[in-house]
């Protein structure tokens, strides 16, 4: 995970006491590599220390790291903390002194000061720097007062479907069973033509804008309209232009839909069009992290609404919404549990290949306060604004 943020450094501990806000949840196992403009953080990563301590993909997994710590703007330094449930007193000292000792000339290597080192172990916490070091009380690591609502992520909730009752799936079946699907290449011949057979509007605004509306101002809806959303998620053009409009919002949308369904009403002379590459993260506009939140809350619920053998698409998309929130961790979960689900599923495939390489989104490495307005909204006659 990186995320942007800014917290002054003063005294370790502090640091500590923010390191979980900053990477959205309670890291276990894990190197939390916290980087700094001056004396201010200006992001952090979060790994597993499995893939950074095991011999064959330590070198790999700690360049890939690097690679995507180094891209967040002006940095200066680093401070890596490495999180563990092994113990000092198990240790005689502080636990994994050896991989500490590897990862400092590296992060120097690339120009950055090494400012501290920390660790923070089942029984104490300490700092590599500190020869004499020999654990301090884990009490005074303690939450801040000043921290927003919802800065720290519950593990296991964000990990599990909610619990849904017979009636509540009996309802979503039979509202699936009703619905009459339009299949895409009817769409794509239907599209500007006025058709009554067309259950979509000719230019994708309205349906963009429609499905925006789930999200926005965390609207209540019904099973009934997530069986809608779960038959639109079946048709990979629908279910894309569904995404962006969650992320985006209807004129990303909409833009999609005239670049996909309807291009002869899309008019433009450049073929270079970065909105074409946005779901894969190769775009500085951040995504409205309020609807993804909204968004993953409904498939959630659709997803215990479906039967177990349905849920690839819904699943899938809970992934990318983790990963666009910069939670790779919990991306990776639902990925899997994508996969188990239907191991053909080309969404879940391309997003294990994401996640594999590391990869993380443009937008993950910008403060959005630094981002200019006129590249927010998309325009479906000039998609280079």
């Amino acid at each position: 995970m990186v995320t942007t943020s800014r917290v002054s450094l003063s005294a370790p501990h502090e640091l500590l006491s923010y390191v979980p806000a900053l990477v959205g949840m309670r890291p276990i196992d894990s190197v939390v590599l916290v980087a700094f403009r001056d004396q201010s953080t200006c992001g952090a990563m979060r790994l597993d220390r499995g893939a950074l301590t095991a011999p064959e993909s330590e070198d790999e997994a700690i360049e890939a790291a690097l690679d995507a710590v180094t891209r967040i703007p002006r940095i200066t330094g680093v401070i890596p903390v490495i999180y563990t449930t092994h113990t000092f007193a198990d240790a005689g000292g502080i636990p994994h002194e050896r991989f500490a000792a590897a990862l400092a000339p590296r992060i120097e290597k690339r120009g950055l000061e090494v400012i501290d080192m920390l660790c923070v172990a089942a029984d104490a916490w300490g700092g590599y720097l500190d020869d004499s070091c020999r654990g301090h009380d884990l009490s005074l690591i303690a939450d801040p007062e000043d921290l927003p609502d919802g800065s720290i992520l519950d593990t296991d909730a964000e990990l599990r479907l909610p619990d849904v009752d017979a009636d509540d799936r009996e309802v979503f079946a039979k509202a699936r069973t009703a619905l009459a699907r339009v299949p895409v290449d009817a769409v794509e011949e239907n599209a500007g033509s006025g058709s009554a057979d067309n259950a979509f509007p000719a230019d994708g605004s309205e349906f963009a804008s429609a499905m925006a509306s789930y999200v926005a101002d965390g609207a209540d809806v019904l099973d009934a309209e997530l069986a809608f959303i779960a038959e639109l998620l079946d048709e990979p053009v629908l279910r894309d232009v569904l995404a962006y409009s969650w992320a985006w919002g209807p004129e990303s949308g909409t833009h999609l839909w005239n670049r996909v369904v309807a291009p002869e009403i899309f008019a433009t002379e450049s073929i270079d069009d970065p909105w074409m590459y946005a779901f894969a993260g190769r775009i500085e506009v951040r995504p409205d992290a309020e609807h993804l939140r909204t968004a993953i809350t409904l498939l959630k619920r659709m997803c215990a609404l479906q039967h177990p053998d349905d849920r690839a698409p819904g699943l899938t998309l809970i992934s990318w919404c983790y990963w666009a929130l910069g939670l790779s961790s919990f991306s990776a979960e639902w990925q899997r549990e994508a996969i188990a689900t239907d191991g053909t599923y080309g969404l879940a495939i391309i997003m294990r290949m994401i996640l594999d390489s590391g990869t993380n989104p443009d937008w993950a490495f910008y403060d959005p306060d630094e981002l200019s307005a006129e590249s927010s909204e998309p325009v479906a006659g000039d998609p280079t604004r």
